[in-house]
């Protein structure tokens, strides 16, 4: 999905998108080149995934429709792609760098950094694929905070795409999203991480997306008798 529409847009700033573009044989591509890479690493497919997850077949038949939904969009929509500096367009931009306050450096690739040329603003854009929109504006605040460092923008608003409804999400201003605000976060979270401190939030609907909560005894998880001090009975290898 991210792999097609990066190459849609790529495309149609060099104008060819109209005429050379087309969704099924980009998405074959693209999709037939994770599927191996996948099955390189795992070859057993009933491990790759969580049984909500869609199959290969449903993704097959979706997976270009998404493709199609967000060239719609893009069609309609008078945004324009942010160039940097160095004449680089913002599609899969790395924004990677430091905060203040965090002593490491944070890894992150932003989807579409745009220019509205209406609002006088440049929105951050992240494509979602999955059906629930995001529940804060937390991953647009750290891209918000990246870019005004190493880009010195101000990229003060981010918008969710919503592929299966074809168009943007609710808006999140992302004002309050200093450099110090989002450094100062991660730097407590990096110092926990020091301490080895792993208390769980155990925040309403988010554990559904923890990678670890196999090992989470808060989630019950088979495995956090090996990992999670709070597990009764705990006993690490």
């Amino acid at each position: 999905m991210h792999e097609a529409t990066e190459h849609y847009d790529l495309m149609s700033l060099v104008g060819t998108a109209d005429r050379a573009f087309n969704v099924g044989q980009v998405w074959e591509v693209y999709f037939n080149a994770q599927l191996e890479e996948a099955r390189a690493k795992e070859p057993n497919e009933h491990k790759w995934a969580s049984s909500s997850a869609e199959p290969i077949a449903v993704w097959n038949q979706i997976g270009p429709q998404f493709v199609q939904s967000y060239i719609d969009w893009r069609e309609r929509c008078p945004w324009e792609i942010w160039t940097t500096p160095d004449g680089e367009p913002a599609i899969e931009l790395d924004v990677s760098g430091f905060l203040p306050g965090c002593p490491v450096e944070i890894k992150a690739y932003v989807d579409r950094i745009f220019w509205d040329p209406v609002m006088k603003r440049y929105p951050i854009v992240d494509l979602k694929t999955g059906k629930r929109p995001p529940s804060n504006a937390d991953q647009f605040g750290t891209y918000s905070a990246l870019t005004k460092v190493k880009f010195d923008l101000t990229a003060d608003l981010g918008v969710p795409f919503m592929n299966r409804k074809g168009t943007v999400g609710k808006p999140f201003e992302l004002a309050e999203y200093t450099p110090e605000y989002v450094g100062a976060a991660y730097g407590e979270a990096w110092e926990q991480v020091q301490r080895g401190d792993w208390t769980a939030n155990g925040f309403p609907g988010g554990c559904f997306i923890c990678d670890v909560q196999s090992s989470c005894a808060l989630q019950n998880g088979p495995l956090a008798h090996l990992y999670d001090p709070d597990f009764p009975g705990y006993r690490p290898l």
